[in-house]
């Protein structure tokens, strides 16, 4: 039988949170899935924990360190799946995630991407929220222009896209999903579930978030920003969205909450 779902999970020493990532996509109500991990070279012992699991569907790879971007461009070239879902190694996918994203992509054939919503808990904003993404094509396209219209942990897209050369660009040095995302969503629509089926955790204490300032990111989120605006023929005072985003860090976080909260983004306390 075919695979229907390829979960993907790339990891870099995080053999204390990996199983828990892993258990969730063990635990789906889809059942017809592989998970594919690619160790980034880890030094702690992880591909030890993965194996020792002794799960039949999961197909690890092993490898030197080689960057997230590589490492996820390489998970979706050994996907076997008809469609691929990445789960970051600290996060995790409720239940129906795989069933009902797959569900989807089936039933919209026009589509090449459905995210949803996510349970965020965010030890660097003090944080625990359910966050809901705008659900249509040409609101998530607007989105664009002011931040991320998804999140990671709660994608899935076709495989086909990995077959026509779409694919996650490994000179990527962050934000290495979005750039891969605009490209999908230049050529195809995109979609995201209401339902919240992914808990994201966001913590200091992460590799790939610890190698970043948000001074940096937010300067490129203005540049991805501003190219939204060129690819999806955005008003041209959509402008002011990318502008924004330069000065953005330096607002309180209680303004932060209400400035996403007007812009798109449905946010409520856990």
């Amino acid at each position: 039988m075919k695979i229907k779902v390829s979960a993907i999970i790339t990891v870099y020493n995080e053999k204390d949170l990996v199983v828990r990532s892993i258990d969730s996509l063990r635990n789906q109500t889809l059942t017809n899935i592989e998970i594919v991990i690619i160790d980034d070279g880890s030094t702690d012992g992880t591909p030890e924990v993965i194996e020792a699991l002794n799960e039949p569907r999961i197909r690890l790879i092993r490898g030197d360190r080689m960057g997230r971007a590589a490492a996820l461009k390489l998970a979706c070239e050994k996907a076997q799946g008809e469609y691929i879902a990445n789960l970051d190694a600290d996060d995790i996918a409720y239940p129906e995630r795989l069933r009902l994203q797959a569900e989807f992509l089936d039933n919209h054939p026009d589509c090449a991407w459905v995210g949803c919503g996510e349970e965020r808990r965010d030890t660097q904003r003090d944080e625990h929220i359910d966050r809901i993404y705008p659900e249509t094509d040409q609101d998530i396209r607007k989105q664009c222009a002011k931040c991320i219209p998804y999140t990671h942990s709660g994608i899935t897209f076709r495989k086909s896209l990995i077959d026509e050369g779409i694919n996650y660009d490994a000179t990527q040095p962050f934000l290495i999903d979005f750039e891969f995302f605009l490209r999908v969503a230049k050529k195809y629509k995109v979609a995201n579930l209401p339902q919240v089926l992914a808990c994201r955790y966001v913590r200091d204490e992460s590799f790939f978030q610890s190698r970043f300032k948000r001074s940096k990111q937010n300067r490129r989120l203005a540049r991805f920003g501003l190219q939204s605006i060129i690819w999806f023929k955005l008003p041209i005072w959509y402008v002011a969205y990318p502008l924004a985003r330069l000065v953005y860090p330096y607002i309180p976080e209680s303004i932060k909450r209400l400035v996403r909260s007007s812009n798109g983004l449905a946010e409520r306390s856990n």
